[in-house]
């Protein structure tokens, strides 16, 4: 099996989903947070000398190009969450903007393969779970800049076809795909995730908008609640669930 050709690698560690319940609760004046780190070494105990590369060297050298996934000339940009416990180990895998199946499944299987590596997030002293998010590019060109350029220009496409098929011929099913196809390759584009959670929510699919619009928020929504596109679907239901989750009601 190939190695992969093309690996963009970003990190992303949330320092909101501490204090899950795998030590007692403390009670506790001021916090001091420590994010979880990865040691590259089955239990490793020296933590002094963890580097914040290691991760990405690890998951470099150990992910493979799945052989379907190049034949059928699968492209995009992978994000998973996972938790790392107080113990070190790695739970809760989950995928977040999936590429196809078979790198779902590779990427799942290189992370259960770091159980063990960790030093857990400490918070006050104490290790605690935390959740972190990794996204993963994988492109055929092996060029960084041309791979950027290609999602980008593909997003956009679907974008403007997406936001046609929904405002000027009322497909909200064919928008959505379009929307969806798009974040295969930036799923952390806004105005593609706003746009999906609209037509999910005018398709019925409530949870499904409300998940959109909260991943939203998650990425430091910078969304203009003043602007055409929000004058534009004023009086609609979905405006009053998406400006409420917006706004943190």
């Amino acid at each position: 099996m190939k190695k992969v050709v093309f690996i963009m690698l970003a990190i992303c560690i949330c320092l909101l989903a501490i204090g899950q319940n795998d030590t007692p609760k403390v009670s506790i004046d001021e916090v001091a947070i420590s994010p979880p780190a990865f040691t590259g070494i089955k239990n490793y105990v020296d933590f002094a000398t963890v580097d914040a590369n290691y991760l990405q060297q690890y998951l470099t050298a150990n992910i493979e190009y799945p052989e379907e996934a190049q034949r059928c000339s699968s492209e995009g940009t992978e994000v998973i969450k996972f938790n790392v416990n107080a113990r070190g180990e790695v739970t809760d895998i989950d995928i977040v903007n999936g590429v196809c199946p078979e790198i779902d499944k590779e990427l799942v299987r290189v992370l259960e393969s770091t159980n063990g590596m960790w030093k857990p997030g400490i918070k006050d002293g104490i290790p605690v779970s935390m959740e972190q998010e990794v996204s993963i590019v994988f492109s055929l060109s092996g060029n960084a800049e041309q791979t950027h350029e290609k999602f980008v220009t593909i997003a956009t496409t679907c974008f403007s076809k997406g936001a046609e098929c929904f405002f000027e011929k009322g497909k909200a099913k064919r928008a959505e795909q379009l929307f969806t196809r798009g974040m295969t390759y930036m799923p952390h584009d806004q105005s593609l995730l706003l746009m999906r959670g609209l037509c999910r929510y005018e398709r019925g699919n409530h949870e499904g908008a409300r998940e959109d619009w909260t991943r939203l928020v998650e990425l430091g929504s910078t969304v203009d609640m003043n602007s055409d596109f929000f004058v534009q679907i004023e009086g609609w239901e979905a405006y009053e669930a998406l400006t409420a989750i917006l706004e943190g009601k």
